[in-house]
């Protein structure tokens, strides 16, 4: 879209059809709400089924919670209709869309221009922003490192009726089984409840123990019995910031999931992908204007991704880690320290993508 309104020729390839539903705990963020109005993407989403998010609380094994209230209210919104309403606004603003189309391989000629194929399909491009999630096949472009251990998180979600949970406010468990992750249980979407398990996986993986499982413990201890699921589960992965390698290079952006910007505390992903998009916009604007994506453009760019993200990223993961400690030692029991995580919480002096 940004690119679309700066006058630049753009196409966008997805391998999926639209509307299609992705799995995803369906949360926004009120500043991400705020970049679908930039995007003129929020008429559509807000005409359709969601849901606010005024109120966020954390909640400790023993039933005692922490909360905070947004001055401006999340969604939560079926990602079948977000990533409609994100296509059909691409195309209002003049981007080609070529849908059911996948990319497999990118390939960079002499000139510094790229070459990107896949089944009966071949373009060449001056500039690609992919935004392919994590495994994306221009990581490799960018000589970026395989995505793994404290940099990738794994969760499962599935929807429920008559789960019990709250109107307008977003509930994360914090668990023992848990460790550098959470369960959650969002406000209802036309009857529905996006509940889930979130979990960093070094941990997950030190714990031995299956994501089903441990989304079957956290649904019997938090979820009414008599819940009904519609569908199954679903589980995938999030690729967590700060990015471990480049997010810019000779011909190539990374967007969103693609470039390691999930948060690693809250693992949310949607404020970072639409912000970087807008970010790796405005290079390729100025890389086309140069004639090429330079170093020297794409280490500004990389600066100004870890200024937003990176720095962000990384505290957030030391507070995953203080969490972790303040479960596994029961510390949520001490009202004085309670009250200071209160404190804490209350004024997000560690948000970024949330206004409070």
């Amino acid at each position: 879209m940004t690119l679309a309104r700066a006058g630049v020729d753009v196409t966008v390839v997805d391998r999926a059809r639209f509307p299609r539903d992705k799995t995803c705990g369906d949360a926004l963020s009120n500043r991400a709400v705020a970049l679908l109005e930039v995007l003129d993407a929020h008429a559509a989403v807000i005409a359709g089924p969601h849901a606010l998010v005024r109120e966020a609380a954390a909640i400790f094994p023993d039933g005692s919670r922490v909360l905070r209230g947004y001055g401006k209210p999340g969604m939560i919104v079926p990602r079948r209709l977000l990533d409609h309403a994100l296509r059909l606004a691409a195309e209002r603003a003049g981007a080609r869309v070529i849908e059911g189309q996948a990319i497999r391989t990118l390939q960079r000629r002499g000139d510094g221009s790229i070459i990107a194929e896949g089944p009966g399909f071949s373009r060449a491009a001056a500039l690609v922003i992919a935004a392919d999630g994590p495994g994306s096949i221009a990581r490799g472009l960018l000589g970026a490192p395989r995505v793994r251990g404290r940099h990738l998180a794994v969760s499962a979600t599935v929807y429920l009726e008559g789960s019990g949970a709250p109107r307008e406010t977003s509930e994360h468990y914090f668990e023992r089984d848990l460790p550098c992750g959470y369960g959650w249980i969002f406000p209802e979407v036309d009857g529905l409840a996006n509940v889930g398990v979130y979990q960093r996986a070094d941990a997950y993986e030190a714990g031995g123990v299956k994501l089903a499982v441990l989304l079957e413990r956290f649904l019997a201890r938090r979820v009414p019995a008599g819940a009904r699921r519609v569908g199954g589960v679903r589980s995938w992965s999030l690729p967590l910031g700060p990015s471990p390698g480049p997010l810019a290079g000779p011909g190539v952006v990374l967007a969103g999931d693609a470039g390691n910007l999930v948060d690693p505390l809250s693992g949310e992903g949607i404020w970072q992908a639409l912000q970087s998009g807008i970010f790796a916009a405005e290079t390729a604007i100025a890389a086309l204007e140069r004639g090429a994506l330079d170093p020297a453009l794409a280490r500004r760019h990389d600066r100004r991704a870890a200024r937003v993200f990176g720095v962000h990223s990384a505290v957030r993961a030391s507070v995953q880690r203080a969490m972790t400690f303040f479960v596994d030692r029961e510390l949520y029991r001490s009202r004085l320290l309670r009250a200071g995580l209160q404190w804490a919480y209350g004024r997000g002096a560690l948000e970024r993508s949330k206004e409070l």
